[in-house]
């Protein structure tokens, strides 16, 4: 089947459970971004570009607040509906003119992963005028009595709707559709204008299917409480597989919190944050090549404020889909300098209050360990992904380890055991790795 290259989004309902968050549920904000704009950006990562929405309540607000989507990448078009209060399926029979081939159906309030649109359009219609994804056992997070419930037999839909008395699966709001639902909601609009009614028929006739995608994430975000339970949702993704024990249980969460209250910033962008995060270590550095145990534990401090902070950049742009091969470049290179200014303050430091030669020579073997250790992790991270999809967590020790290590060597007024420390750790990491590497070929 030819590619889906035009989506329909659904954005006319009142949302009247979210009035107190938006005039129009479409903007209600979650996390710096309204949901409509989250959906529309969701689905260009998933490769779609042509969008069509359908507007009513608020409509010109709405068109006014997303303009015609060039900013991001994508054409969008408004298809005004002036019987919106008779269901989503009037909604999706606004648009019977314009979708002549296959498209993808979504809905302006249910968050999900792209990759449930990339295995839509992997299956395929087959045969189908429908497919809708559905999930059998969903996450904790969703509102399963609110749901759009779904009874199926082996692949082919039953029944659906929110008060089926049983029922197999649950409707995530995503579909590929063939032109045929157009007639098949003609038909039912007289009696119910709902979407499900629509898809009721076709169901009827055979000619309706479900994908199951298991695992993957999505949430209709309906009421405050579905919005709460979205910001958890999304700040819970932000975790990565490749988190050191360090990031995991102390860096993470503090950094999470942070960047739930500077996403709502309209003008920081995540290269911002990786400057701050530089300037913070550079700061620390400074303090720390000053004599005297005040300016040693201060500088020790802030390096570990540096270490939370250099997980926002990242965190504040996979929020706001500004992530960049450039970003996440420049911020690489600020570690590495972050990292070398450190640990020579720390040295610089030591050599003011017990000047010798071996105190260069352990500071020289922790700067080389560091950045042998950095240089290392890119391909190391690659194999561990695969172990982690295989559900074991392999050992990985790294920048965030290796800064709370700075960090409390400082405050503790240790500088000559923590480029030992260091100089070890590393160089003994970088060692490990290779031979677990070497196993793995």
């Amino acid at each position: 089947m030819k590619r889906a290259t035009k989506c329909l989004v659904l954005a006319a309902g009142a949302g009247r459970r979210l009035r107190a968050k938006a005039q129009s549920k479409p903007l209600a904000r979650l996390l710096g971004l309204p949901l409509i704009e989250r959906v529309i950006r969701t689905a260009r990562q998933a490769g779609l570009r042509d969008f069509y929405l359908v507007t009513g309540y608020q409509g010109a607000g709405l068109r006014q607040a997303l303009g015609d989507g060039r900013r991001w990448g994508v054409q969008l078009h408004y298809l005004a509906n002036p019987h919106w209060q008779q269901g989503n399926g009037s909604s999706v029979l606004a648009a019977q003119d314009l979708l002549e081939e296959p498209f993808l159906l979504l809905m302006g309030d249910h968050l999900f992963d792209p990759q449930i649109i990339t295995e839509l359009e992997a299956a395929s219609l087959d045969g189908a005028d429908l497919l809708l994804a559905v999930d059998r056992a969903p996450a904790g997070y969703c509102d399963l009595d609110d749901a759009t419930k779904v009874r199926l037999q082996g692949d082919r839909i039953v029944d659906i709707g929110k008060e089926l008395p049983s029922y197999d699966a649950f409707d995530t709001g995503i579909f590929l559709c063939s032109p045929r639902i157009f007639p098949a909601l003609a038909a039912t609009l007289p009696e119910d204008g709902s979407l499900s009614a629509g898809v009721r028929r076709l169901a009827q006739a055979g000619r309706a299917k479900a994908l199951e995608v298991k695992g993957r994430f999505w949430l209709d975000v309906d009421t405050p409480q579905a919005l709460r339970a979205a910001e958890a949702a999304l700040l819970d993704q932000l975790k990565k597989p490749t988190d050191g024990p360090v990031s995991r249980y102390l860096n993470r969460p503090f950094s999470l919190q942070l960047s739930r209250w500077l996403v709502r910033s309209r003008r920081l962008r995540p290269n911002h944050l990786s400057l701050l995060s530089f300037g913070l270590a550079l700061l620390g550095a400074l303090l720390m090549a000053l004599p005297g145990y005040a300016a040693l534990a201060a500088g020790g401090l802030l390096a570990q404020i540096a270490s939370i902070s250099d997980g926002c950049d990242g965190e504040i742009a996979r929020l706001k889909f500004q992530a960049s091969e450039f970003g996440g470049w420049l911020d690489a290179v600020l570690d590495r300098y972050a990292d070398g200014l450190l640990i020579g303050g720390l040295s610089y430091h030591l050599w003011l209050i017990a000047p010798s030669a071996a105190s260069w020579l352990w500071a020289l073997a922790a700067l080389s360990g560091v950045l042998l250790n950095s240089y290392t992790a890119d391909k190391y991270d690659q194999f561990l992904k695969k172990r982690l999809e295989q559900g074991r967590r392999p050992l990985r020790l790294g920048r965030d380890l290796r800064l709370l290590l700075l960090s409390l060597g400082a405050l503790l007024n240790l500088p000559f055991f923590t480029l030992v420390t260091l100089a070890l750790l590393n160089h003994l990491e970088v060692l490990r790795r290779i031979i677990w590497l070497s196993r793995q070929s």
